[in-house]
């Protein structure tokens, strides 16, 4: 492990550290109530046959324009605006009256904790405080996209890993110019905003998908607090993949609470692997043909069972760059 490697274990370590003691505080639960809302089902119906497609399409974001066009050839656009390195697709369809962005998010090693920065949209029409980078980069696909984009069709939003939380944001820009956001799904997608700004994104129709082992939707850490703004927070209903046809769902308040702990226990078995978009579609193609859900507390089977393959890396916090692949 490099020094720069080391430093950067340092930091998450020390983040997550400091917060520990006060991770019930932070959520505003209490031991009692965490126990109780860890053993519940919150029955939902999950269309994982429609999540796949989804999936799929951030999956071949990250192919040829040749391959994309191939798959989806109602695609219209394919381009990474000037000035990122965050390429997306729209696809529109005139007989069905929809259209369908795909965010990719950057393909290099940028590393995420090296941008925690927030900034708040006081040019828009609700002060949200997000992730300054995520922002920018949202910023550039809505302005390269928006000639393209057709008045009063239903829009579709995806992406997995930083793309995601790009695609969450854009949807914030597009839902406030009036288009009309069908929905917008997400993969491994890290934090975009801070608790303030759950307060105030009660509108957006966010479902994040997370495998259970993937540590990059935990990061920033809830723990790292921003002295404006206060701690990094996630946004929207939340599905948990857990092995075969089992699986967790969680309404966005319920998600929020509980899992302020998962950063500091993934910590020490955290794999690239888990975040990989192949692994995601594996796991939702599995609950296709039949899918259990299951309470939160099951998850811990399948996490803790983890820590003991041969091929996991405690080291490997390469896992919070952008490399998405």
């Amino acid at each position: 492990m490099t020094a720069r490697d080391n430093t950067r274990r340092i930091f998450l370590l020390a983040g997550a550290a400091a917060g520990l003691a006060l991770l019930t505080a932070c959520a505003g639960i209490s031991p009692a109530e965490l126990a109780k809302l860890g053993s519940v089902v919150v029955h939902e119906d999950i269309d994982f046959t429609d999540l796949y497609a989804y999936a799929e399409r951030s999956s071949i974001a990250y192919q040829s324009k040749l391959a994309i066009k191939s798959k989806y050839p109602s695609t219209v656009r394919i381009n990474s605006p000037d000035g990122t390195q965050v390429r997306y697709f729209l696809e529109r369809n005139d007989k069905t009256h929809t259209q369908f962005i795909t965010v990719r998010g950057t393909n290099n090693n940028k590393n995420l904790d090296e941008d925690l920065d927030i900034t708040v949209r006081q040019d828009r029409r609700f002060d949200i405080p997000v992730h300054a980078g995520f922002d920018s980069a949202a910023r550039a696909v809505y302005s390269d996209l928006k000639p393209l984009l057709k008045p009063g069709y239903k829009t579709y939003l995806t992406g997995h890993s930083l793309g995601g939380a790009v695609a969450a944001i854009l949807a914030i820009y597009l839902i406030e110019d009036g288009v009309q956001v069908a929905r917008v799904v997400t993969f491994g997608q890290p934090r975009f905003t801070t608790t303030e700004g759950v307060k105030r994104l009660g509108f957006l129709p966010l479902t994040r998908i997370v495998d259970e082992n993937d540590i990059v939707p935990m990061v920033a850490p809830s723990t790292y607090t921003d002295p404006r703004f206060g701690p990094y927070d996630h946004v929207g209903s939340e599905v948990i993949l857990l092995e075969g046809p089992d699986f967790v769902f969680l309404r966005s308040h319920d998600a929020t609470r509980i899992d302020l702990g998962d950063f500091w226990r993934s910590l020490t078995f955290a794999d690239l692997k888990d975040h990989e978009i192949q692994k995601y579609l594996r796991r939702i193609a599995s609950k296709a043909t039949g899918a259990r859900e299951v309470p939160y507390d099951d998850r811990e089977k399948y996490v803790l069972s983890s820590v003991g393959q041969v091929d996991r890396n405690p080291n490997d916090v390469s896992l919070l760059t952008g490399v998405t692949r």
